[in-house]
């Protein structure tokens, strides 16, 4: 098994206690909250068909489906929410593609009803 086959399981693994009945991950991928690699907390974000969950230590958020992360840039992509997310380069390609099902989803009228604009 290859390094992106590990961390893909990893996601999963992380999100799977946290996941609805039938809800499917989409994508995933790891972010951090500070700048010192062995001492900085982590959270695991998950784009689902239906929400975006933030895996942490203590518990997870779970966030409107309807949630961009924008076009991600620099070693380190920025994502403001209760605080800023950091997120490696090497997971530009997963920030892209959660936005694209977002889009995707938008385009067949997939969202909750609750999500729809």
């Amino acid at each position: 098994m290859g390094y992106r086959e590990r961390r893909i399981e990893l996601i999963a693994k992380r999100a799977a206690p946290h996941l609805e009945p039938g809800e499917q991950i989409q994508t995933g991928f790891i972010a951090q909250t500070g700048w010192w690699i062995f001492t900085v907390p982590v959270a695991t974000f998950v784009a689902t068909d239906r929400a975006i969950l933030i895996v942490h230590r203590d518990g997870v958020q779970r966030l409107p489906r309807d949630f961009r992360f924008g076009e991600p840039t620099g070693l380190y992509h920025q994502i403001e929410l209760d605080r800023t997310y950091k997120v490696h380069r090497q997971y530009h390609p997963e920030i892209t593609a959660a936005d694209e099902a977002l889009r995707e989803m938008q385009a067949r009228g997939d969202l909750p009803d609750s999500e729809q604009h």
